[in-house]
């Protein structure tokens, strides 16, 4: 997402950039018949954790998740003058290779022997041979303006304030992120892959030594120059890496302090070409098959360095260029997909929208705005070329504190690069708290607590994110309850996510009421913000047959709302009544009759018998009633019409007396 300056650009144009000869080739394949891979063993290619994540949101394995057939990449390192596999994607089934350049008839040869493979539909060109005599030029078009004096006033530290969160405080504070550290949820279990264009002295950098200290740097990789190593490349991924992952108390303390990251580099900072979106797709499928819950990334691409490559508004649909097809397959998977919008809101242009992966549809596009809620006038417009609503919400970016990438001190970046981590960790804290759900659903919340979420538009999308909003519309979601109607008791069942702030308030409403009536007040159970269940029995007494319904209420007093966490309808097949009552229904009878019994204590080896005027028994029989409500039913067929008593012993004590009538 680089933005060149025009006299380069003309530079460039007169030196005639379309005759450069193109090393870098994507072969494109038309099926992966013969892989040795299955749907059914998932295991031979993705980790444990990538698989639970796919098992736990429901998302079913499809051919995109097979790699991509090892015969048809070998028989590429077999064509004539093709000098290596650099990588493959197996999400969009193709390889990226690389090509010998000495001759156009060298590469004309590579390209008629790649054609000639039954199994190839394409080969196209990305990217030329890498050289260290390019324009090197800052992602996204970002600034780094200046340093920040370290402010300690800021989240001081105390009974109410997770963290010292220094300079950074104020770009948290205004999406209330810091309440869900005060929760305790600050990015632990979460691991977020970081796709960036370089780390430059993350290593160093003291912001980065807790992480770095607890191992929570699970892996790196560039996929630029193919090594490990990401440490000495441009800082922009470093600076990125600061709004998540800082722990230096009283001077940086980022929105996912106790995360754990991947650190993965595919942006080449002294070209632009297509070969850059292919990096980011193998990194994605890296990135899933290790297991992240989430990417952010900071970079974006509309304009290449050739303008044959270039991705028109149209074209920045959702739907075209490699990375957004990427972007929305990772989010396809579950991964939660962080993207920022871009920087070219100033422009006059179609270029002005946001660029390419911003455009996806499942991901999180983010704009950017200022400590006061202002937007910035670089933040990229939506909609998309399709119309979607794009920014989805934004975030902190217009001179935004970030780390000095050598000294680790506070120092100002603007751009939208930095509002997208910086909502990116945010959103793992919440997601930390609602493991359960799924990406869309976090999203969904994420968007519908944001300050215009009635009525976005297309520089804001929802708005800003409010963390404390976004907590209940996930807990409602979260929140599930059952009822069980037994002789007139009603047990209420629910689950639920609370800590001791809350308080569930249970109501009823019989059969013919027309309004809900409380049962009870049920203070949450103490502890930390976690998955709760409750159960309350409720003993009817004066219900008549019919439907009834039970509404549970919770009050978060932390979060000053009150949600409905379910609505249940159960149907009430009997006739309750008080205590100490006994029912023979009904009157008149004919082919059968219903005794009910109901007492708050058991009657072990209680007798029932019924007798006719004349003093005929006509029924009797021996049963043990438990505590509360006791039914038994009596066929009667064949009976004559008239009165009949029904009388109820313990033991030989007479206890309840009816009479009925018989048709």
């Amino acid at each position: 997402m680089k933005r060149i300056a025009t006299l380069v650009l003309i530079l460039i144009a007169t030196t005639g950039i379309a005759q450069v000869k193109m090393s870098r080739y994507l072969v494109e394949l038309t099926d992966k018949k013969g892989t040795p891979y299955t749907l059914s063993d998932p295991s031979a290619y993705l980790s444990a954790k990538s698989i639970t994540r796919r098992i736990n949101q429901t998302r079913p394995f499809d051919s995109t998740d097979l790699p991509v057939n090892p015969a048809y990449i070998q028989a590429l390192r077999n064509v004539p003058y093709v000098i290596r596999v650099i990588n493959n994607s197996k999400w969009l089934n193709q390889v990226l290779v690389q090509i010998d350049t000495t001759s156009w008839i060298t590469i004309n040869s590579a390209l008629a022997g790649i054609n000639a493979l039954p199994f190839v539909k394409k080969a196209s060109s990305v990217g030329k041979r890498e050289s260290t005599n390019s324009i090197s030029n800052i992602l996204t078009n970002n600034s780094v303006q200046a340093p920040v004096a370290v402010n300690q006033e800021y989240g001081p530290t105390g009974s109410t304030t997770a963290f010292n969160y220094g300079s950074m405080y104020n770009q948290i504070h205004i999406h209330n992120a810091d309440f869900m550290h005060n929760l305790g949820f600050s990015g632990r279990g979460m691991t977020i892959a970081v796709i960036d264009g370089g780390f430059r002295n993350y290593l160093n950098n003291p912001v980065f030594d807790s992480v770095r200290l607890q191992g929570r740097i699970l892996g790196t990789w560039d996929y630029v120059t193919n090594e490990a190593s990401v440490n000495e490349d441009i800082p922009h991924g470093a600076n990125v890496l600061s709004l998540l992952a800082s722990n230096w108390p009283g001077v940086l303390v980022g929105t996912a302090p106790h995360a754990s990251y991947y650190l993965l580099r595919t942006e080449n900072d002294t070209t632009e070409y297509p070969v850059e979106e292919q990096n980011w797709a193998v990194a994605a499928e890296f990135a899933d098959s290790a297991g992240v819950d989430m990417i952010s990334t900071s970079l974006g691409y509309n304009h290449f360095d050739d303008a044959s490559y270039d991705h028109s508004y149209a074209q920045r649909n959702g739907n075209t260029s490699m990375i957004t097809r990427a972007a929305d397959l990772a989010a396809k998977k579950g991964i939660l997909v962080v993207v920022a919008a871009g920087n070219d809101g100033r422009l006059s242009d179609d270029t002005k929208y946001i660029s390419c992966p911003a455009d996806a549809d499942s991901v999180l596009t983010i704009g950017s705005i200022d400590v006061n809620g202002n937007i910035a006038s670089s933040s990229s417009w939506g909609p998309n070329g399709a119309g979607l609503l794009k920014p989805n919400v934004v975030a902190v970016g217009e001179n935004a504190v970030i780390t000095n990438y050598i000294t680790g001190l506070p120092y100002s970046g603007s751009g939208t690069s930095y509002a997208c981590p910086n909502m990116a960790g945010m959103v793992a804290c919440l997601w930390q708290m609602f493991p359960e759900l799924s990406n869309m659903q976090v999203i969904n919340a994420v968007q519908q607590s944001a300050s215009k979420s009635a009525n976005p538009d297309f520089r804001f999308g929802y708005g800003i994110p409010n963390f404390k909003k976004a907590i209940p519309l996930l807990t409602k979601q979260f929140a599930s309850a059952s009822v069980e109607f037994n002789n007139c008791i009603v047990s209420v069942s629910w689950k639920s996510k609370d800590d001791t702030s809350s308080v569930y308030t249970l109501q009823r409403k019989l059969p013919g009421e027309t309004g809900y009536s409380t049962l009870s007040q049920i203070n949450a159970a103490s502890g930390a913000f976690t998955t709760k269940s409750y159960n309350y029995n409720d003993t009817l007494k004066t219900a008549g047959a019919g439907p009834m319904q039970y509404r549970i209420l919770q009050t978060m007093r932390s979060v000053d709302t009150t949600i409905e966490i379910a609505n249940l309808q159960q149907n009430n097949t009997a006739v309750c009544f008080p205590d100490n009552t006994l029912m023979v229904m009904p009157s008149p009878f004919d082919q059968q009759l219903l005794v009910v019994l109901n007492t708050p204590e058991a009657i072990p080896n209680m007798g029932i018998k019924i007798t006719d005027m004349m003093g005929r028994v006509m029924f009797t029989q021996k049963a043990n009633k438990p505590a509360g409500y006791f039914s038994t039913s009596v066929i009667t067929t064949g009976w004559n019409t008239g009165i009949y008593e029904v009388t109820l012993y313990n033991n030989d004590k007479r206890m309840y007396g009816r009479k009925v009538l018989k048709k």
